[in-house]
């Protein structure tokens, strides 16, 4: 049975597990931080960690491929589209609160909107990871990093859920490593708590601003991308370094063009399509890979068939 066969056959049991009509041909440019891609296949909401589990329980049951997004940030999906089911966190799933030096942050809820919850609590540690376009829950599950800092060196505790069942996990047994986690097959992190240090709000709120306008000054902020294409490879050059080193910068094709301030980010200068962006990806792999013998490797996740070229 194709997924479109099988998508249409769960409908109602889905519909039953959130609570709520799933939506039929999103369009995955409305969904991700590049702003291109086809429709996905369904998309519901999850309000709650029961409710998430109940949907992930029939998509599993009825052998329907899953994805959660929160922002979109990390994903690149192919013009044609993903004939999945798309799962968005909303509800409590996206919601902060402060319990003395911890910040208990749903999975849905954005890492600029927890930092300055935080930021308001006179919380200190997220400051470095405030200017990251993605949730607390997407952050864990890729130990998502910046300026040295990363999330998993304040991660207390990580509410896990799989299909019909959530649990509390300590961060040890996520042996979180380079933009990666060890977390366990199917799952999604529904919740995380964050331990945090006690500072003044001034001295908080100042050195969020120092991040920020230093992030400014380097990367094409407030502009559609996916993030950080390419991971850095082990060394001292970073993949930016080795992609504006090899003549990557300003690259471009239809619409899509590699950022002229960073070249590990390609930017959707307006109308670019999926095809376009991956085939700067390649290019940009082929060039580094060409002049330095290095193989980088995709930060972001591909969608719909999309994958990169093989290297020699």
């Amino acid at each position: 049975m194709s997924e479109a066969a099988l998508l249409e056959e769960a409908r109602a049991d889905l519909e039953h597990a959130a609570g709520k009509k799933p939506a039929a041909g999103v369009p995955f440019s409305g969904m991700t931080t590049i702003g291109c891609g086809g429709p996905a296949g369904l998309v519901i909401e999850a309000d709650s960690t029961a409710g998430l589990a109940a949907i992930l329980e029939t998509a599993t049951a009825h052998r329907i491929p899953w994805l959660v997004t929160g922002l979109g940030s990390n994903l690149l999906v192919a013009d044609a589209g993903w004939p999945g089911l798309v799962i968005r966190l909303t509800g409590s799933l996206k919601c902060c609160r402060i319990r003395g030096n911890l910040l208990d942050a749903g999975g849905g809820a954005s890492l600029p909107k927890a930092a300055s919850v935080a930021a308001a609590a006179g919380l200190s540690g997220l400051e470095p990871l405030a200017g990251i376009p993605g949730t607390a829950g997407g952050a864990v599950a890729m130990n998502a990093g910046a300026f040295g800092a990363s999330i998993g060196d304040l991660v207390s505790e990580v509410e896990i859920c799989r299909a019909g069942k959530s649990f509390m996990s300590p961060p040890g047994s996520l042996d979180f490593g380079y933009r990666s986690a060890a977390l366990p097959p199917d799952s999604v992190v529904s919740r995380v708590i964050l331990s945090l240090s006690r500072s003044s709000r001034e001295a908080v709120s100042a050195r969020m601003r120092d991040f920020r306008s230093r992030r400014e000054a380097s990367q094409p902020v407030g502009k559609k991308t996916c993030g950080s294409v390419f991971k850095n490879p082990p060394g001292a050059r970073s993949a930016g370094m080795l992609l504006d080193q090899a003549g990557c910068k300003g690259m471009s094709r239809g619409a899509a063009q590699v950022s002229e301030s960073h070249a590990n980010f390609i930017v959707n200068n307006g109308g670019a399509a999926a095809a376009d962006v991956m085939e700067l990806i390649n290019n940009c792999r082929r060039r580094v890979y060409d002049r330095f013998g290095i193989s980088l490797e995709l930060e972001i996740r591909l969608l719909g068939g999309l994958r990169p070229e093989p290297l020699p």
